[in-house]
């Protein structure tokens, strides 16, 4: 691909730290058992890792990736969390989803990776993606995945139901959904049972930013009409039984549905196009990508759903975080990139959206069409004003207690959320945070 020509220099100058880091005073990799070696610990739940570690011990022969599985999500985050407060088993490098980048950082727990030069390779990384990984303005990993919001949806499926293209506004998505509900069977247009992730991410397409930080200083709100936006849009779709309430997703009933058109459609991060294609059998060939469906016709606003990045925690041998970094360079802007795309894999790279190559890549699975380029244009529809709260994995621990209840027709979607905050703000002010 002619993106690796586009990262040449960068990679000359990874090799000449990778030397600087194997004659960095860790003689023996810090534990005496393999002389010129540095051991660092990644923790990441990604099933794929071993292939990014095999390729870059290859040409990094100084440093040794030891592997570990600490959960996923919540699950690892609170073991780092413990590590970090205990003062030991502190990984040198973890894979954090972008909200809990956000968490640990304004928590002071992550190295900024402005120390370690990755301000020469910063403006790569798409507007979104920087914003990502960044507290005041300071950077705390290299983002390695994204989720620009797209729509999948089962050509063959809107066909049967007489909707002749993809919806393109809200408008158009419910009429869809009340064609797709009348026919035989049981078919949804999508189903939502009130997934935390999800829910924001609706939130931030339609405009919304109900959370705002300060520093310590935090702000909930949900009463501003972004919100009701979305609220005015979803609500009645639920009411009248368009959407599957039902199905939880990633179960194996869900995957059914999907491969047997009783789920029409998918609003989700477009890095869904590699378990679509490891899951869906039945309907190869049947599905499409398109752009999130607008408010305003014409309009190309979009939100993020999924992604993350790898941080250097605090706390960790100096020598060994230069070594993290090295590797978590490699991954993000080196040649662990065109491994992270031979897997499909959304780099969250300029360089990559831009390539020809990349962009023309038809794929079979999709009924052959160009995948990438309605992806790369949802990338670069992500606005960046959208703010995570400096605990949004708690945030999301807890929906179920009042979202999770508008799918139940026990209150509206609109009230829940008002609920959720609340009890964000409670907690935001029993953990020290100046609430407004």
């Amino acid at each position: 691909m002619t993106w690796i020509r586009t990262v040449a220099a960068s990679t000359i100058a990874i090799s000449l730290l990778a030397a600087t880091a194997g004659c960095g005073g860790q003689a023996d990799g810090g534990d005496g058992s393999q002389p010129g070696v540095t051991e660092i610990t990644l923790w990441t739940w990604q099933s794929t890792i071993n292939d990014f570690v095999t390729e870059f011990e290859k040409s990094h022969p100084n440093i040794k990736v030891k592997v570990t599985n600490a959960g996923a999500n919540d699950d690892e985050y609170m073991q780092l969390t413990n590590a970090i407060n205990a003062g030991r088993g502190i990984p040198d490098i973890v894979y954090l989803d972008y909200n809990a980048v956000h968490q640990f950082a304004i928590s002071d727990q992550l190295r900024n990776i402005n120390d370690y030069g990755f301000g020469d390779i910063r403006s790569d990384f798409t507007k979104a993606a920087q914003n990502n990984i960044s507290v005041g303005g300071e950077p705390y990993g290299l983002p390695i995945s994204s989720g620009p919001m797209v729509m999948f949806y089962n050509q063959d499926v809107l066909t049967q139901a007489g909707v002749t293209a993809a919806p393109t506004t809200w408008y158009e998505y419910r009429e869809a959904a009340e064609k797709i509900a009348a026919m035989s069977g049981n078919a949804h247009i999508t189903n939502d049972t009130g997934d935390g992730g999800f829910i924001t991410s609706m939130l931030w397409q339609a405009g919304a930013t109900p959370f705002s930080v300060d520093g310590t200083t935090i702000g909930v709100d949900f009463s501003g009409s972004d919100v009701k936006k979305f609220t005015n849009m979803w609500q009645p779709m639920l009411d009248e039984g368009l959407i599957d309430t039902a199905t939880t997703g990633w179960t194996d009933d869900w995957w059914r549905k999907l491969d047997d058109g009783s789920i029409a459609t998918m609003l989700t991060g477009a890095w869904m196009v590699s378990s679509m294609q490891k899951n869906l059998s039945q309907t190869k060939g049947s599905w499409r990508v398109a752009p999130m469906p607008q408010y305003e016709a014409g309009k190309h606003v979009n939100s993020e759903n999924g992604g993350g990045a790898l941080a250097l925690p605090k706390g960790t041998d100096d020598a060994k975080a230069r070594a993290a970094y090295e590797f978590a360079q490699w991954f993000a802007h080196g040649d662990g990139v065109d491994v992270n795309l031979a897997q499909g894999g959304l780099p969250p790279l300029n360089s990559v959206l831009s390539d020809a190559d990349w962009l023309d890549e038809q794929d079979p699975f999709f009924g052959g069409q160009a995948t990438h380029q309605v992806i790369a244009e949802a990338s670069h529809d992500v606005t960046t004003n959208f703010e995570y709260l400096p605990y949004m994995a708690y945030a999301n621990s807890i929906i179920v207690d009042s979202v999770g209840q508008a799918y139940h027709g026990k209150t509206t979607l609109q009230n829940a959320l008002k609920q959720w905050g609340d009890s964000l703000k409670t907690y935001g002010q029993q953990e020290g945070f100046t609430v407004k």
